[in-house]
């Protein structure tokens, strides 16, 4: 019975534990503060132990130090030429370069220590037990190791604490380099690009779009999207995304600046959904802003053409309703949208652009 509880006391101890290192990585917390986190919490469970993370280079040759508090800096220092990803390595090179564990009982007699024992030995590191952290691909992420005083192989409760904090490591190690291809790919992208919830409310815009409408990141976060679009045209393109079920459309709108201009772009616009699959946001990419002037026509969807030319005839919302097979309010929406993206304010100004255009005779 006691060792159950002890059993049991250990579990709760490493579930909260787990708690306390994915509320970290929840939070965004620098990663270097995260594994620092995990390796005194697993101190704490392992007794004597002392604990590192090592880091890969991204040429997967080498490993650092990233996490150690509690390792000496002379072991640190006069180990770093040792730290190759190669056999014959210590127990983390060679870890890492077998992608398996390698549990060193005695650092002073096993060969992979040969070349550079007294270092450990002189700062009290005689069991070294090392296991790679792999990715979902099986790359090299780096290494988790436990350090002991004293020679001997890991025990059933080591194993376990390993496992666990070599899928912590794992995780945090593989969040951090998300996050760093995601800003390589869209808060640093040359092109702009804005992301918004099926509401239309803007929830990030990258620089790049920002500054085409004279706004920062920041301040068009929370905004919405009729702020800077035409509500309609934002509302047909969720529409046409969420009905058609295609995953990304081609999109053609105008937006407003912050100094009032109309700027038009085409660009494609994408579903973005949650882990159960269900739509979340709408992904725009926008190209090359041009502002209102030439090629007018260009900005307007083939059905928004056909609603042009009925309107210059002189037809009603009813009529061209009926000859397109749509409702009256959806024609009102049409023409609106037109309206907008030509920057005309009524009906006598399209059809003075019909003319100018030849798409109306006198």
């Amino acid at each position: 019975m006691r060792s159950l509880a002890i059993e049991n006391t250990m579990l709760a101890a490493l579930f909260e534990s787990q708690r306390r290192i994915l509320d970290r990585i929840a939070s965004g917390a620098p990663l270097q503060q995260t594994l620092e986190t995990l390796v005194v919490l697993i101190e704490e469970q392992a007794g004597d132990m002392r604990c590192a993370v090592l880091l890969a280079d991204s040429e997967q040759q080498r490993l650092r130090f990233v996490a150690a508090p509690n390792i000496p800096e002379d072991y640190k220092r006069g180990i770093e030429p040792y730290l190759r990803i190669a056999p014959d390595m210590g127990s983390c090179g060679t870890a890492a370069f077998l992608r398996q564990p390698v549990y060193t009982r005695d650092t002073a007699t096993d060969p992979l220590w040969e070349n550079c024992n007294e270092i450990a030995v002189r700062n009290g590191l005689r069991a070294i037990w090392s296991t790679p952290i792999l990715s979902d691909v099986n790359g090299v992420l780096g290494t988790f190791a436990m350090y002991y005083g004293e020679p001997r192989f890991p025990a059933e409760e080591h194993i376990q604490l390993i496992n666990m904090a070599t899928q912590m490591a794992r995780v945090a190690i593989e969040g951090k380099c998300e996050d760093e291809i995601l800003r390589t790919a869209f808060v640093d992208a040359p092109s702009g690009m804005f992301i918004t919830d099926l509401a239309g409310n803007v929830v990030r815009a990258n620089r790049a779009f920002a500054e085409l409408l004279g706004y920062t990141p920041t301040e068009l976060r929370g905004k919405r999207i009729t702020d800077i679009i035409h509500e309609e045209d934002n509302d047909a393109l969720t529409e046409e995304l969420l009905s058609l079920g295609q995953e990304e459309i081609a999109s053609a709108r105008s937006y407003r600046s912050r100094d009032g201009r109309i700027l038009w772009a085409r660009g494609r616009a994408a579903l973005l959904r949650d882990a159960a699959k269900a739509p979340r946001y709408v992904l725009t990419y926008v190209d090359k802003m041009t502002e209102t002037g030439n090629d007018l026509l260009e900005r307007l969807s083939r059905r928004e053409r056909e609603v042009l030319k009925l309107v210059i005839d002189g037809r009603t919302s009813k009529d061209i309703a009926a000859r397109l097979g749509i409702s009256a309010a959806s024609v009102d929406t049409y023409r609106s949208r037109i309206m907008f993206k030509l920057d005309i304010k009524d009906v006598p100004g399209l059809v003075r652009f019909a003319i100018r255009h030849g798409i109306a005779s006198v």
